[in-house]
């Protein structure tokens, strides 16, 4: 077997993995490789795409790979309520152009690339993650030596679960979305649908992106509910027109699905030679099911984390402890009280959802926006303490 050697090994191309690759290689690391096992970088794409425009702003992501929302919509089986936005504060991304965005930044920093290749397990030594050993397409296997393995692998958390780092995540949102040219649909409104006729404890989205195009999709949370988002899919599609919604003239151009990790945070996403990003440690928000800019954040902390550990020649859980530090430091309260959130409305009937709707009408868009991004600092949870989820935050997380 061919042996090639890396100061880190990256697996999976996706926000984390290509944001890790990068923050390791611009921090020192070399040589850092990412593998993926798709044969192209941003395809097939698993994500809606929605996200927030001052993150966008932060990370750098250009102007011309997001679209801007002005008006969110939010419907339950007999009420509505609307947010309209003076200054866009939400925006739908272009996925597959970010993705190869953030790919070419990798690359720029040095950063080397392997397309179709399969990791299948980790190399050890004496309990340690020492490689990752892969399958090049067409090409023999070949083990990919390392001093760090950084596990941004997706939703199945695979290699941190060999290594004994993490016991995987069980509860997950489902989703199946269709891309579509739709020359009438509204590109200036995000709608949000809930109910147990449209998507038992989940919901529904239609998503403008711009140039015509929008995604139309279904999540449902598993096992809270053994319902498949498929039937949901394509009755939504056929209802449009009764949530104000014009598809008449909609096409589909792809379709979408994929699973988003729902069971909050991870305890443990750092063990020895090895670190979790992204999905594979359940650090996106399930409040909405959004985990880009997550992602993102968290490859840059591991990346830049994992090079000052192979520098100071400590790959240990210990030496890369700092990674999960900070991020908890930074993240998890806010990442906590999403996923409560998510647990507990998972639950609410077509009434309840119906009373929640009607609370909302005293956010402004602004705390609406806020709240949606999950930015549950001291006034987020007064508010929604009082304005939506009946005090319950307030007292959990006193």
């Amino acid at each position: 077997m061919e042996i090639r050697h890396a100061e880190i090994v990256v697996i999976g191309g996706g926000p984390g993995g290509l944001s890790a690759a990068r923050a390791a290689s611009e921090s020192g690391a070399s040589p850092v490789v990412l593998l993926e096992k798709s044969p192209e970088i941003g395809s097939p794409v698993r994500t809606t795409g929605g996200t927030f425009i001052e993150d966008m702003l932060r990370l750098e992501i250009p102007a011309s790979l997001w679209h801007p929302i002005h008006r969110i919509r939010f419907v339950s089986p007999n009420n509505s309520v609307f947010f309209d936005f003076a200054k866009p504060a939400t925006c739908v991304l272009d996925v597959h152009g970010t993705l190869r965005f953030l790919a070419s930044r990798a690359v720029r920093e040095g950063v080397k690339i392997h397309v179709n290749t399969t990791a299948n397990r980790l190399v050890t030594e004496g309990g340690a993650v020492k490689g990752v050993a892969a399958k090049i397409r067409n090409r023999e296997p070949v083990e990919f030596r390392s001093n760090v393995v950084i596990d941004a692998s997706g939703y199945r958390g695979q290699f941190l679960k060999e290594s004994g780092t993490s016991a995987g995540i069980t509860r997950f949102g489902v989703g199946s979305e269709y891309d579509m040219y739709s020359p009438t649909c509204n590109q200036d409104e995000a709608v949000l649908i809930v109910g147990d006729q449209v998507a038992p404890s989940g919901y529904a989205w239609i998503f403008p992106w711009g140039n015509g195009r929008v995604r139309v999709g279904v999540g449902i949370i598993h096992p809270d509910s053994d319902s498949q988002p498929d039937f949901y899919l394509d009755n939504l599609i056929r209802r449009a027109a009764d949530f104000q919604v014009d598809l008449s003239q909609a096409e589909p151009l792809e379709h979408h699905e994929g699973l988003f990790p729902s069971g909050g945070l991870i305890p443990s996403f750092v063990g020895d030679g090895i670190m979790g990003v992204g999905d594979s440690a359940g650090q996106g928000s399930t409040l909405v099911g959004e985990g880009i800019r997550w992602a993102i954040d968290a490859g840059e902390l591991a990346g830049r984390a994992a090079a000052k550990a192979v520098r100071s020649g400590d790959c240990s859980s210990r030496g890369l402890a700092p990674y999960q530090e900070e991020f908890e430091a930074r993240y998890r309260r806010n990442l906590r009280i999403a996923y409560e959130v998510n647990r507990r409305r998972a639950k609410w009937d077509d009434a309840t959802w119906d009373r929640k709707v009607d609370r909302l009408r005293s956010m402004t868009p602004e705390h609406f926006a806020g709240a949606l991004r999950g930015n549950f600092e001291a006034k987020w949870i007064a508010r929604l303490a009082w304005s939506q989820l009946g005090g319950w935050i307030g007292k959990a997380f006193r």
